[in-house]
This record gives C-alpha cells, sequence and structure tokens, in this order.
C-alpha cells in the first residue's frame, strides 16, 4: 500500500455528486496494491497518524508535531494510479493495483480505522471509483511517500 501525504492548510476532493473538504491537516492520496492486507493497511494508518509534519510557533518546535497533536483533519482520496507500472512508448499498466471491487472494501477500511483511532469527525474521504477533482493547498510545500512494502523509505 502506498500513500502520498501532504500538509495542508486547506483540501477538497469533489467526486460521485459529493464534496468533502478539510482545513488544516493531511490530504492523503492512498493507493492499494493487489497483495495489501489489513496489516499494510494498519501501517499506513499508524505511521501517518504519528507524522511529525507540523511545527509549533518556537524554532525548537520544527517538525515536532503530528496531525494528531494539532487536532487536524484527514482528507482521504483513493488513488489506484500509485501503482502504475511503466511500458514501452509512454503505455500505462495499473495491473499491479487491486481490483475496483476489493479494494473498494479495503478503502471504506481506511476510513473506519482513521476514523476509530483518531476521531471520526476529523476524517473525511471521496467517493470511491468516482472520476474526481482534488484542490488543495500545500502547506511548506510538505510532501510524504509511505510504502508499506518498504517502511524505511523509497
Amino acid at each position: 500500500m502506498r500513500a502520498v501525504i501532504q500538509r495542508v492548510s486547506q483540501a477538497s476532493v469533489t467526486g460521485g455528486g459529493k464534496v468533502a473538504s478539510i482545513q488544516q491537516g493531511l490530504c492523503v492520496l492512498l493507493g492499494i496494491a493487489a497483495e495489501d492486507t489489513e496489516e499494510d493497511l494498519e501501517y499506513i494508518v499508524q505511521k501517518t497518524l504519528q507524522i511529525k509534519a507540523f511545527s509549533g510557533e518556537a524554532e525548537e518546535e520544527r517538525w515536532k508535531r503530528s496531525v494528531v497533536d494539532i487536532q487536524g483533519e484527514i482528507l482521504l482520496v483513493s488513488q489506484f494510479t500509485l501503482h502504475a507500472a511503466f511500458k514501452n512508448q509512454g503505455k500505462v499498466s495499473f495491473h499491479r493495483s487491486m481490483s475496483p471491487e476489493r479494494s473498494r472494501e479495503l478503502f471504506q477500511l481506511a476510513i473506519d480505522k482513521f476514523q476509530e483511532k483518531y476521531k471520526p469527525n476529523a476524517v473525511r474521504a471521496c467517493v470511491f471509483g468516482s472520476y474526481t477533482n482534488v484542490s488543495l493547498v500545500n502547506d511548506g510545500p510538505v510532501t510524504f511517500l509511505l510504502d508499506s512494502k518498504n517502511p524505511k523509505g523509497l
């Protein structure tokens, strides 16, 4: 499982006739691979909630606070293209991504886990499988990459 995590001052996703938006917090683009399990999801949830992406006002407080510490919000966006494989002449294959039927369940479980481990009213998500438009203000910019199969980094 892969996640692109961006520190944002605001973010929204529109799709499937719905809009989900947050203020200060993290926008999480979540890519679910064919072989991913609940264990991979647990890793992503835990690390996302622990990342020290925020700073206090004093210089010595830089990179010392998590989204939980600042009581920020989380926006989850399904992003199957994070597992793209590149072929000849720029062609792209998504065979590494989990099938839509199975990933729908895991994505819903991701929403549930974030709400359970953090707080339900601070976690929002897009409509799974819909064409979406994501808008965000990347604060910093600060962006992190997580891969449950490569926990030490890319």
